[in-house]
């Protein structure tokens, strides 16, 4: 038994991490800035939560965990240096439970990693294996960031950020797609690419997608979608085979084109690990997804939540919604950190004006300190006839007087922006 205080404990990634190692019988504590959904989910669990960061929070601990978003000023990291504790970062922390497991698998990539992830996980409950699962959202499927399961299979997002993902030995490993992300810390996407190769260099096996003809492949598995099709709604189907033996058809139960590419990814994985395909299609037929990825908060008019922070996801998105509806496509987005902003501000530019309004609310600012060139009323007026909102309020009142049923409105972004997506909720 051990005593872990965690900084940031109402992180996604931190919160289960705290859950986790308080069901094996450690104290677990931890700071955040305010009372969230998480947290109270923590406090519900027995875990003590202090709101805000004060030398004071930091009782007696043997560990102390930081987030990546946690600087050197910070009153419990000082503390704790006084002290002589010793901490650690989240990633060094995730990759030492991890290896409690036999079999590593870990998604990566700038996109699709949270839904690609919880595909495997679906599969791998339906088929039985008890896997334990931690994953960058709120399991619609297990109402949790967090599902414990045996000691055979851990699944978990790996993410590349100040090279989180180097503290993982993946036996399986998925690289979904890269892209300019993150250069606050990389600089250049050369940069990037050369920490995916290290990452794909310490997995025993990884899944990887040639976009072009629907592959997801390793060495030995190739598993193709061919005759893919539209169903209605933005769901799409297709007929699946693996090193040129038809399996059978899979139907999705995902909104748009590109979950084609994620769930081959998930099939690849899944047949590495001998899951019989009935158990694959039926997984993903009845697939229940994650809260705040392609989430519908409204009926009529339509309102979906959604994740989507880059310009890449953002035009995904949009084209997704636009293949099954004629309604005009308004877009609430909120910027999640001025880095971002001003290093992808033109594909910001060319992602928002596919939408037909867009409402920008002011930047989720993260880590970072305001930047005006970079800021949200900047791409604001930079973009022809957007509005710029300086609280979720204001926009609620702004996009409420303008929605009807002839509208469908995408509520957008990384920060607190689902607060907004509340507001509008049934």
């Amino acid at each position: 038994m051990k005593s872990y205080h965690f900084i940031g404990i109402g992180g996604i990634s931190m919160s289960a991490l705290a859950l986790e190692l308080k069901s094996e019988g450690n104290f677990v504590s931890g700071s955040d800035l305010k009372p969230t959904e998480l947290t109270k989910r923590l406090e519900s669990q027995g875990i003590s939560v202090y709101y805000g960061h004060r030398r004071s929070n930091l009782r007696s601990a043997d560990f102390v965990i930081a987030n990546g978003a946690i600087n050197v000023d910070n009153p419990e990291i000082k503390e704790a240096n006084l002290r002589g504790i010793k901490i650690k970062t989240r990633a060094e922390l995730l990759g030492e439970v991890s290896r409690r497991y036999k079999n590593i698998i870990a998604v990566s990539g700038a996109h699709g990693k949270t839904t690609t992830t919880e595909m495997i996980a679906e599969i791998f409950i339906h088929a039985g294996k008890k896997p334990t699962v931690h994953i960058g959202g709120i399991s619609k499927y297990f109402n949790s960031n967090l599902l414990l399961g045996k000691k055979r299979f851990f699944i978990t997002e790996a993410c590349e950020y100040k090279n989180s993902f180097l503290s993982l030995n993946p036996t399986t490993s998925v690289i979904l797609n890269i892209e300019r992300e993150h250069l606050d810390f990389f600089k250049t996407f050369a940069n990037v690419k050369k920490s995916f190769e290290k990452f794909e260099a310490k997995s025993k096996i990884c899944v990887k997608l040639d976009k072009k003809r629907n592959i997801a492949y390793t060495k030995k598995l190739c598993v193709e979608g061919k005759n893919i099709s539209h169903l209605g709604s933005g769901k799409y189907g297709y007929d699946a085979f693996c090193n040129n033996k038809y399996l059978g058809k899979i139907y999705l139960n995902a909104i748009g084109k590109h979950n084609v590419l994620n769930s081959l990814c998930a099939i690849c994985v899944s047949l590495i690990y001998k899951i019989p395909f009935n158990k694959i299609s039926e997984a993903l037929l009845n697939f229940k997804g994650v809260k705040r990825r392609y989430e519908i908060v409204s009926e009529n008019p339509l309102v979906v939540c959604d994740y989507a922070h880059h310009p890449t996801e953002i035009k995904k998105i949009i084209l997704s919604t636009k293949r099954f509806t004629k309604n005009k496509i308004i877009v609430a987005f909120q910027p999640h950190t001025y880095s971002r902003t001003k290093t992808l501000f033109s594909e910001f530019l060319t992602a928002l004006k596919l939408a037909d309004e867009v409402h920008i609310i002011k930047t989720y600012s993260a880590r970072e300190k305001f930047a005006p060139e970079a800021s949200a009323k900047y791409l604001a007026e930079n973009l022809e006839g957007a509005h710029y909102h300086n609280g979720m309020k204001g926009a609620y009142n702004k996009i409420k007087e303008r929605l009807n049923s002839k509208c469908t409105l995408l509520i957008l972004g990384a920060g607190n922006i689902d607060e907004l997506a509340e507001m509008f909720s049934d």
